[in-house]
């Protein structure tokens, strides 16, 4: 009787998914999705796009861009007065922290006025989301037309999506560039895959795992046009903006790291998450010892990171799907130095291949259900919102609450490494189809 129990429950859990997706897929449904995606936009675009001087983060990349321009140093000269002569506000970011070739490359932004350069850089951002989603799912699954109108209304009324075009950062660009690596990856064009990569980690740094996972899978003809093409573009940037310059980028760490950023519940890295349970609330300074142990069990917890994810990677074959590199770009986020929500957009990739994989009947229900709760604890901000309004925004319990961000990394990097596990994975749709098959007669016995 147990296990006629226990195969109903994991049937009606296997059949549960393919009725949601069914209702979500009707046209009315969708109608409505796309009617909130417009609304959303309109809503965004004209209340609520904080366009110069009020603080984004486009600000801080154009008064950086500008100063390199006009020969300052941006990473060790503070430039306050000049954003204070453009009217832009930077707030605590005295100086830059973005690596050299990505000043180089917004450099031609600046010749534009803030506010024309603001509203291109948006453009720029909006189009590489919109070419990034649409290679993504036309060249690199088999979803239904419907399917792809319901994955791409989902990731445009996700909170991360909205987020990163509100403070204008770069996500959506590292994205796109790492969405022509896969298409040409799966292609065996390893010069365009090696070069895109190349071009991710020398504009924003903290997508270097993923040079990591090629060596891993011994893609060594795309790791040698990415070591190329990082030398290229390095050497290019020395050469345009001094080897003085190029080498203050380097002594931004501690500015990067700081405590003032970390303590923020939204950073998602393991650093801050880590960080934040040592450090007390107020401006309260930790003794030598404890920081030292802080240091460690940031150390630690990284280093377990990046070993399960190798292990990961090299234990679990085939890589059908793109499974690996789904886990590989959780934890690239995980192992960022400081990550923000607006992070969470790269999650469209292992989101897609998951979807993929389920169309296909080849991932667990556990993958499905740690994907689901990971997308939907982006949602969280709105009710911590609601209690921040009414001052109910004490207590332990809604500090454990305003870690949403990291738990939704979290339950994102779960659902990428069970997806990644191909050890019990051919087996999984069979298993499903025999439970389904099997369970109709054992549950109408059960009734008898």
């Amino acid at each position: 009787m147990s296990r006629t129990i226990s195969r109903h429950s994991a049937t009606s859990m296997a059949g549960f998914l393919p009725r949601v997706t069914s209702v979500l897929m009707r046209p009315w449904v969708l109608a409505l999705l796309w009617l909130m995606v417009l609304g959303y936009a309109v809503r965004f675009a004209l209340f609520k796009l904080p366009a110069p001087p009020e603080f984004t983060d486009f600000n801080h990349f154009y008064v950086g861009a500008l100063s390199l321009r006009l020969g300052s140093d941006p990473y060790t000269v503070k430039f306050d007065a000049l954003a204070h002569s453009l009217g832009l506000d930077i707030g605590v970011n005295h100086i830059s922290n973005q690596p050299p070739a990505f000043l180089l490359c917004f450099e031609p932004l600046t010749r534009l006025g803030p506010p024309a350069a603001y509203w291109t850089w948006t453009g720029i951002s909006l189009i590489s989301l919109v070419s990034a989603l649409g290679l993504l799912l036309v060249s690199e699954t088999s979803l239904a037309p419907k399917q792809m109108l319901l994955f791409c209304g989902l990731m445009f009324i996700y909170p991360p999506t909205y987020e990163l075009l509100f403070f204008a950062n770069t996500q959506n660009v590292v994205l796109l560039l790492i969405v022509v690596a896969m298409c040409c990856l799966r292609r065996g064009w390893n010069c365009g895959a090696g070069l895109s990569l190349a071009m991710a980690i020398t504009l924003r740094a903290y997508p270097w795992p993923l040079a990591v996972y090629l060596v891993c899978r011994r893609q060594w003809r795309a790791v040698r046009w990415m070591v190329i093409g990082g030398a290229l573009i390095g050497a290019l940037t020395i050469w345009s903006i001094g080897p003085a310059h190029f080498l203050s980028f380097f002594d931004t760490w501690g500015f990067t790291t700081n405590r003032m950023f970390l303590a923020h519940p939204d950073d998602i890295s393991l650093n801050a998450f880590v960080s934040r349970r040592f450090w007390p609330e107020g401006s309260a300074s930790l003794s030598r010892n404890t920081e030292t142990l802080r240091k460690a069990a940031v150390a630690a917890v990284e280093l377990a990171v990046f070993v399960l994810t190798i292990a990961a990677t090299i234990g679990f074959k085939p890589d059908r799907g793109w499974r690996s590199l789904s886990l590989w770009l959780v934890a690239m986020i995980l192992l960022s130095p400081t990550a923000h929500g607006h992070y969470l957009v790269l999650l469209s990739v292992p989101f897609a291949a998951i979807a993929e994989a389920a169309r296909q009947r080849e991932v667990a229900p556990r993958v499905i259900y740690a994907a689901i709760i990971s997308y939907l604890l982006a949602f969280s901000n709105y009710p911590l919102s609601f209690l921040r309004h009414y001052h109910w925004d004490s207590g332990a319990l809604f500090h454990i609450a305003t870690e949403y961000c990291f738990a939704a990394a979290a339950f994102a990097y779960l659902a990428a490494y069970w997806f990644a596990d191909t050890r019990r994975e051919p087996a999984a749709g069979a298993r499903i189809s025999e439970i389904s098959a099997a369970a109709i007669p054992a549950v109408a016995a059960h009734r008898r």
